[in-house]
């Protein structure tokens, strides 16, 4: 039952502030910007599932608050366990919805900064390369797409894989620093599958 629950994203996102302290079903619910009464038909699965357990009732008038917290900071699921196709809906459906999300950012600001159209060349490598036509000043926000294949050797491709990974850890770190506003990237680096 634990692995159903976690392999549901949503169920996911509404576990985390749990993962993180102890809540009550008000606060985490706040945290989420959620309903309580949203929240509570979650924490009655976490808390069946051996997720969430009470970790001690706060006393005020009337009815006590239960206060909450995962029973880990982290769980793992064998990849055994997951059920045939729930997998791919786990990592597709998460993948998706950034990819979407950054897609969608993207095609906002390319309306607002960069109308004066696309540039089509030849690449000696590639065919063709595609970019938009910038002005000469800079964007007044920080926007860059860049996707495609590059053949690199293997110490390369674990060097880059090292670069995205210190990339992602150094940016994800002090998320409540003042002045921060939330930017969505993609970032990625696998072999390519020959057709």
């Amino acid at each position: 039952m634990a692995v159903d629950v976690l392999m549901d994203l949503t169920a996911a996102r509404r576990l985390a502030p749990f993962m993180r302290r102890e809540h009550s079903l008000g606060s985490a619910a706040a945290e989420l910007s959620i309903p309580a009464s949203t929240l509570a038909y979650w924490v009655g699965r976490f808390t069946r599932a051996g997720l969430v357990e009470v970790t001690r009732t706060v006393p005020r008038a009337g009815k006590a608050i239960p206060m909450y917290r995962a029973v880990s900071g982290e769980f793992h699921i064998p990849l055994d366990a997951i059920p045939p196709g729930r997998r791919d809906e786990l990592l597709h459906g998460g993948r998706s919805h950034m990819f979407a999300e950054f897609t969608k950012s993207v095609d906002v600001q390319i309306a607002k900064h960069l109308r004066r159209g696309l540039r089509i060349k030849s690449h000696p490598d590639r065919g063709i390369e595609l970019n938009f036509i910038e002005d000469d000043e800079p964007l007044p926000v920080p926007v860059t797409e860049w996707w495609g294949a590059i053949a690199l050797t293997e110490d390369e491709a674990r060097e880059l894989q090292q670069t995205i990974e210190e990339l992602s850890n150094r940016f994800r770190a002090n998320r409540e620093a003042p002045g921060r506003k939330e930017y969505v990237v993609v970032m990625g680096l696998t072999p390519r599958i020959k057709k």
